[in-house]
């Protein structure tokens, strides 16, 4: 069964071959790489940009 990957902010599935994609984050050996289409990064809000940023360098896994 192929592996169905989903946006990580509306939860639909990502066709890799046909959708425009971005990698919001890299895949490692505990966490897969998280994917986004670019109409919904395009739309998420923009309040907590500096939050985002400060958990990404500390590497703080995310709930969603």
């Amino acid at each position: 069964m192929p592996e169905v990957v989903l946006c990580k902010y509306c939860k639909q599935p990502i066709a890799k071959e046909s959708d425009e994609y971005i990698v919001i984050e890299k895949g490692t050996d505990r966490f897969p790489e998280a994917l986004a289409h670019v109409t919904c990064e395009q739309k998420r809000p923009t309040a907590f940009v500096a939050f985002d940023e400060w958990r990404r360098i500390l590497r703080w896994p995310s709930r969603s």
